[in-house]
This record gives structure tokens, sequence and C-alpha cells, in this order.
């Protein structure tokens, strides 16, 4: 395919990609001279939002290079995420054992914790090798390098006719995709599906991300919305992560202690604990099910998905006929009306 050479998409492309990428090394320095559990989390969060940007503006820049930026971009997000969930996982075991006297339910989350410390550990080495080869990888250089020339070249500033029309489809894409789930919400026990309507929510956010400086603060109230959504899926993810995995480390630690000590009456003491967590990840489950149902039938009441597919329409028009967008994002004299929900 050949290279869209339109310089004013490249440099709206590139002042995005710029920031992010040099607040990603930024986190990778933080990381390398001292460790805090959010580094890891704005890391990849980073790293979504470049990779995010890299997937819309792909026919802007050479296949090539594309390749190499987003292979080394997507290893960011997938190797750091084991790290980030034990981190997660450590420091709610931490708060529950602040909040818990029982000494048997204590055994069992304190053994728990106890695992996932270890096995944090063994991650310590990988992530400081993979941060140092980060901050040395040629294509981060040469995405930084390229991305820092683009913006500095001389050419006009407004946003193009093109830019709009590409912002409306991918908008309008990614939230069919993410619409598409609604269906299967309905119904608590859709796991699979809550998980992928999550992922689908977070494209939605990281797609608006990307556009809003074309809507002049009318997307705000949108954003917000699916920053909502992505959290209540992602706590809903969380807490079945931890249902799935309870009776698995029960299992795996019932077969440790018989192989230790040939015998596994010593495992029953940690029983009460793990059930526990198990129990109380259940109910934390149902409560934040039925906050997000509730939420969304107001979003759904207000018509939210609608104002924002005519929001992106009437934003591409409005650049199409050559008429000014007003700083609310409606069209010469039209006003829209307010969003709620």
């Amino acid at each position: 395919m050949k290279v869209n050479r339109d310089i004013r998409i490249q440099k709206y492309a590139s002042a995005n990609i710029l920031g992010n990428t040099q607040n990603l090394l930024a986190i990778l320095e933080k990381i390398q001279n001292r460790y805090k559990i959010e580094d890891i989390h704005d890391l990849r969060v980073a790293s979504r939002r470049i990779r995010t940007a890299l997937s819309i503006f792909a026919p802007f820049f050479p296949k090539s290079k594309i390749q190499g930026w987003g292979s080394t971009i997507r290893s960011i997000t997938s190797d750091f995420g084991k790290t980030r969930d034990l981190d997660v996982q450590i420091e709610f075991l931490e708060n529950q054992l602040n909040a818990i006297s029982d000494r048997k339910v204590r055994a069992g989350i304190n053994r728990l914790q106890l695992r996932l410390i270890q096995n944090r550990k063994k991650r310590d080495r990988k992530v400081k090798k993979h941060t140092t080869s980060l901050l040395k990888s040629k294509d981060l250089n040469s995405l930084l390098n390229t991305m820092q020339r683009i913006s500095q070249t001389p050419g006009e500033e407004n946003y193009p006719v093109e830019l709009y029309q590409l912002a409306f489809h991918t908008i309008y894409n990614a939230l069919d995709q993410f619409l598409y789930y609604e269906v299967f919400i309905q119904h608590p026990e859709n796991i699979h599906e809550l998980h992928l309507m999550r992922i689908a929510a977070k494209k939605v956010r990281y797609t608006l991300e990307v556009f809003l400086p074309l809507y002049q603060g009318k997307m705000d109230a949108f954003l917000d919305i699916m920053k909502n959504i992505q959290q209540k899926l992602g706590a809903i993810h969380d807490c079945d992560v931890w249902i799935t995995f309870i009776p698995e480390f029960m299992e795996a630690e019932k077969q440790r202690t018989l192989k230790y000590y040939g015998r596994s009456s010593a495992f029953h003491r940690f029983i009460p604990g793990l059930e526990f967590i198990k129990k109380d990840r259940q109910q934390e489950r149902d409560r934040i099910y039925t906050e997000f149902m509730n939420e969304w039938q107001k979003w759904r009441s207000a018509e939210t998905w609608l104002r924002m597919r005519e929001l992106i329409l009437q934003a591409s028009v409005s650049v199409m006929d050559n008429t000014p967008i007003n700083t609310d994002g409606s069209r010469g004299n039209e006003k829209n009306a307010n969003i709620s929900g």
C-alpha cells in the first residue's frame, strides 16, 4: 500500500505518539531506578495509547517502520501484564490482612500472599532485564526520532477533512464492536463475553483519546463514560480471576503439602481463609455487576451511544461544508442537547 503523505495528518499523529512515547520512556527510567506499584500500570497504559495511535495511523507511515514499532510496543503490554496482576493481587491481600483479625481466616490468606510474593520475586529479574532492553531499543529510539522530526516539520496546522473522516470511521467501528457485546451482559454468568466487552471498551476509550482535540471538549463526557465502563468491567474481571484461581490454588497447595509431609491434613488450616477470599470476591462481583447494569440502563435511556455517533458525524459534516465548529461541538447556530447519564 502506498504511504499517504498528508503532512497535516502525519503531524497530528506524531504529536500524539511523541507525547506518549516520551511518557513511556520516562516511566521505564522510573522502573529502572526505583519501583512503585503504579509504574507498571502507567507503563501499560502508555503502551496501549501508542499501540492504538499506530494502528489508526498505520497507512500514513512506512509499513516496515509500523511493524517494528508495533512489535516492540506490544511486548510491553503483554510482558508486564502478569507483573501488574501480581502487584494488584498482593496489594489486595495486604488490605484484607489489615482488616481481618481472625487467625483461622488469616492463615489461608497469609499462605496465598506468600505464594504470590514468591512468584512476583521470580519476575523481578525479567522486569529489570526487559526494562533495560527497552531503554536501549532501536525501535523505540526510531519511533521517538521519527515523531520528533515530523512534529517539527513546517506546514499547515489545521485539521483536514480526511482527519475528521478517519476519526468518524475509526470511532464508529470501535463503538460497533463494543456494543456487539450488549446482548450478553444481561446474564452475569457470561464471563468470557464480559471480558471481551472490557477489551472492546478499552479500544473505544483509547480511540477517543487519540481524536479528542477534534471535538473541542464535546467528547469529554463520552470519554468519562468509557473510562467508567472499563473500570467496572475490569473490576468484574478481577473478581472472576480470583473466583477461578482460588480452587486451582487450593488444589495445587494441597498437592504441595501432600508431597512435603506425606499427608494433606496440614493444608486444612488454610481452607477457611481461602474460602473467605473466594466468597468475598463473589459478593464483590455481584455488587459491581448490579451497579454496572443500573448505570448501563441510564446510559441507554439517555441515548448515549446515539449521541456519540451524532457528534462525530456532525463534526465531519461541518468540516466538509466548511462550516466552523462551535466550542460546544455544534455546527453553525445549531446546539446539541446536553449529554446525560
